[in-house]
Parts: C-alpha cells; sequence; structure tokens
C-alpha cells in the first residue's frame, strides 16, 4: 500500500478504512489475549510440566515488551509505523508457535518472550491511525477501536475457556498463532504507512543493558530459594543483574537520546504516576494469577481452596470482572476532570486492595470470589483508566508522549517481577508428589493475597504523603489535541492489557 495522502479519502469512510478499523480492533485484542490466554492456562501449564516456575510465563511477556516499546517507537519514527507493527506481529508470531510446540518449559518461556513483542502495537496502532485517518473519521475511528476492545474483553473469558477445555493450553497458543497470521496481512492490505519519519538514535545497548540485568535479577529471585540464597549462583546473579541496571542508569544520564530519560523523574507528580501505576498493574498481575489457581484447581485435591471450573465456568469470574472493568473505565473519562487522577487512583488501588484480600481469604465457594472479582475490577478500571490523566497533569504539553512511554517502560518493568516474586513466595509453602507435581496449600493464597496487600498498603501511603501534591487532585485540562494518541502511557501490560 502506497504512502498516498489522506485527502483523498476526506469525504468519509470507505470500505477499506472500515476494514482497517476493524483489524485495528482486532490487533488490540491480540495483546490482551498474550496475557489472557496464560493466566488462565497458568495452573494447567504448571502441572503438565511439573515447575514451581509459573510466574515467568507472566513476566516473560511483560518484560519483553516493556523494553521493546521505546525501542519499536523510535524504530517507527525511522522506518514507519505500519512497518514496525508487521514486524511486531511476525515476531509474535513466532513466539506463539514456539509456545504451541515447546517440549520444556524453558522453550516455552522463550516464545513467550517472543510473543511480548505485539505490546509495542497498542500505542502503534492509534498513533499510524492518526497519521493516515481522514481527520473528519478520525474520532468516530479511535472511539470505535476503543469501544471494540471493551467489549471484546467481555467475551473473551468464553473464549479462553471453550480453547482451554477443548485442546488444552497448546490450543491457546495456536489460536494466538490463527488470530496473528489473519491479522498480519489484513494490515498489511487495508491500512497505509505513515509518509512522516523523524531521525533518532536508537540505544540498543541500553535497552539490552536493562533487559539482562532485569532479567538477571528476577532469576536470582525466581532460584534463590533452590540454588540457597547465599550460594554462588544466586550472588551472582544477583551482582551482574545490579551492575547491568546501574550501567544502564549511567547510560541513559549521558546518552544524547536514552530509552529512559531518568530525569524526568525528579518532577514529583511523574514519580507519583510511575508508582501508582506500578502500584496498580504489580497488583493486579498477582490478583489474576491467585484467581486462576483458585478458579480452577479441584477441591478433591484437598488444598484449603478450589473451586473445581473448567475454563469454560471461570469465565463466570473473569467476564463479570472484565464488565466492572469497563464501566469504572468510562466512569473515570466522566469524572476525570472533576474529581482528579490521583483521587481516582488512590480509590482504584483501595478497590484491588479490598478485592486482593477477600480473594485470598474469602474463596470456599462462587460467590466470595465473584465478589472479590467485581472489586478487582472496579479497581481496575479506576486504577487504569486514571493513568494518561496522571502523566497530563504532570507533563508539560509539549512532552507527554515522550514522558508517557517512560512512565510506561518504568511501570511495566515493575509489573513484570510481581509474578516472578509472588511464585517464590507461595513456594515457601509448596510440596512436591512423588510424580513431580507442585501443590501449593491454602496457605500459599494467603501469604500471595498478603503480599499483594502489602504493595498497596506502600502505593497509597506513598500517593497520600511524600508524592501527594495539589495539581494531581485539581482539574485537568484537556489536551489541546484531542485525537492525540494515548501513547505508551496506556500500553502496559496488566492482567487483560487493558488500558
Amino acid at each position: 500500500m502506497s504512502t498516498t495522502d489522506t485527502r483523498a479519502e476526506a469525504g468519509g469512510w470507505t470500505p477499506r478504512l472500515v476494514l482497517s478499523t476493524v483489524t485495528m480492533v482486532m490487533i488490540l485484542e491480540g495483546t490482551a489475549l498474550g496475557y489472557s490466554l496464560v493466566t488462565t492456562a497458568l495452573p494447567a501449564v504448571t502441572t503438565h510440566f511439573k515447575t514451581d516456575q509459573g510466574g515467568w510465563l507472566l513476566t516473560g511477556f511483560i518484560l519483553s515488551g516493556a523494553i521493546l516499546c521505546p525501542l519499536v517507537g523510535k524504530l517507527a519514527d525511522i522506518h514507519g509505523k505500519r512497518r514496525m507493527m508487521i514486524a511486531c506481529l511476525l515476531v509474535s508470531t513466532v513466539g506463539s508457535v514456539v509456545s504451541t510446540v515447546a517440549p520444556t518449559f524453558g522453550v516455552l518461556i522463550a516464545g513467550r518472550l517472543l510473543q511480548g513483542a505485539v505490546l509495542p502495537t497498542m500505542f502503534l496502532s492509534y498513533s499510524l491511525m492518526r497519521d493516515v485517518y481522514p481527520r473528519r473519521i478520525l474520532p468516530l475511528a479511535s472511539a470505535v477501536t476503543m469501544t471494540g476492545t471493551g467489549v471484546f474483553s467481555i467475551g473473551t473469558p468464553f473464549l479462553i475457556g471453550w480453547l482451554l477445555d477443548t485442546w488444552g493450553f497448546r490450543g491457546l497458543f495456536a489460536f494466538d498463532v490463527l488470530w496473528m497470521a489473519i491479522l498480519t496481512p489484513l494490515l498489511l492490505a487495508t491500512t497505509q504507512e505513515t509518509p512522516l519519519r523523524v531521525p533518532a538514535r536508537v540505544d540498543f545497548l541500553g535497552a539490552g543493558m536493562l533487559g539482562f540485568g532485569l532479567g538477571t535479577v528476577l532469576l536470582g529471585i525466581s532460584f534463590g530459594s533452590t540454588w540457597g540464597w547465599g550460594s554462588v549462583n544466586t550472588l551472582g546473579a544477583f551482582v551482574v543483574g545490579l551492575a547491568l541496571m546501574a550501567g544502564f542508569v549511567v547510560r541513559s544520564l549521558n546518552f544524547p537520546d536514552p530509552l529512559v530519560d531518568l530525569r524526568i523523574f525528579t518532577r514529583r507528580p511523574i514519580v507519583l504516576a510511575a508508582v501508582t501505576a506500578a502500584t496498580a498493574y504489580g497488583s493486579t498481575a498477582i490478583a489474576s494469577s491467585l484467581s486462576a489457581m483458585i478458579g480452577l484447581t479441584p477441591g478433591e485435591a484437598r488444598l484449603g481452596y478450589g473451586l473445581g471450573m473448567t475454563a469454560s465456568e471461570f469465565a463466570a469470574v473473569t467476564a463479570p470482572q472484565a464488565v466492572a472493568t469497563v464501566i469504572m473505565g468510562v466512569v473515570v473519562g466522566k469524572l476525570l476532570n472533576r474529581v482528579g487522577g490521583a483521587t481516582m487512583m488512590r480509590t482504584g488501588l483501595l478497590l484491588l486492595g479490598v478485592g486482593g484480600l477477600l480473594l485470598g481469604f474469602y474463596h470456599g465457594d462462587y460467590l466470595p470470589v465473584l465478589v472479590a472479582a467485581l472489586f478487582l475490577g472496579a479497581g481496575t478500571g479506576l486504577a487504569y483508566g486514571s493513568i494518561p490523566g496522571l502523566v497530563i497533569a504532570g507533563a508539560p504539553a509539549d512532552k507527554q508522549g515522550s514522558i508517557a512511554g517512560m512512565v510506561q517502560v518504568s511501570y511495566s518493568g515493575f509489573a513484570s517481577t510481581t509474578p516472578v516474586v509472588l511464585f517464590v513466595i507461595m513456594g515457601q509453602f509448596a510440596t512436591r508428589t512423588p510424580d513431580g507435581t507442585v501443590l501449593y496449600p491454602e496457605s500459599s493464597i494467603n501469604a500471595g493475597a498478603v503480599f499483594m496487600g502489602i504493595l498497596i498498603v506502600v502505593g497509597l501511603l506513598l500517593a497520600s504523603t511524600v508524592l501527594r501534591g495539589r495539581k494531581q487532585d485539581s482539574m485537568i485540562d484537556p489536551l489541546p489535541d484531542s485525537l492525540a494518541e494515548p501513547s505508551a502511557a496506556t500500553v502496559a501490560a496488566g492482567p487483560d492489557g487493558r488500558r
């Protein structure tokens, strides 16, 4: 498709633009599927591979996506946004193929790392639409794209349940292959490439230092109890990982165009946005793991919990949660200017904390689990929806896009750590059967909920004391360009990939 001027289509919608918009909706839903497929399949995967390292299924996906988002953003400025979206979709498809046929858990994690390449397509899709869609139809196209993903989030749990019950966890990854294989040529055929190009320097070395540094530290955390916390392997992982991350900090402060400009975090409003977003995304990653274990574990396992649901039946928990998330996301949009982003965020975190504690300690039957899921869904909608408002309130108008991307890297990077830490904590209570299957008793679920609660309390205390400022609680002026894409601040890795 040539990069012709969209003024040729200034008259309004055409069949090609309608199909392009549908394709964008499907791509955004694909980013959510990459996460939600695995959260539901987590018990089945860990049981099949007899591993206590299930957190890496989520961490690998989020971590690679967090590192790739700013890299891909710069490459898109140089080479074109559609071209980079195609590249991301192809890499993610390869990751889905690897995950489908993975003979070992290690190979599966490698596939998940590759699958994380789909995450940058979220912010690229909005940016590409702004560049190539006629201005007359862009507001409606953007609204349809956002609404479409919300509608799909409600139906996705039923699809995931059917796939998992019918084909097993490998069927989930195979479906992702099919999904991406259809969308990639559709994007190429229906959506023009942006003619805009911006010269930029890409800090590949910095990205490598950050990614390998954080990954190595997480490796030490996840295997510390196996290797021994004072062993050479564990201490070596910490030393190497922290050294790489320190090198990343030094390089970021001296590189002309750094992956993450750490100087922005000297601004208290931006630190508030990053800390509270990290708390929200880290907490929801914990909750989604606990929820799947509680719902899908059979009661006859006699672990003190377990509703014994099939994956299809588990949709009766996750679908209402998704509805609550969508509703509260709309509430944020209506009340943000009146109430303020920080207040909405604190309320969301509080609801997440209540939901997490209910889930962790009151899960004997369906009704209390459903109540917990509704609290979690409402808290997710409020917390996630307030993030762009916090960035807008704390960043200069001409730097909101770049600052949003840097905030996104920080909170996605943190969110990638919480699943690994969760399974380390639960592993302290776990036992193994003679055939190697890992069993998590109810005390491990309780401990996971306490971990989530502590994380939220810390985030709330910081948001309500040292990081509190008047600006975030005041009315937020609307963006000068109401058509600005939600950039990377809305791309986060979260339990459902939701904004």
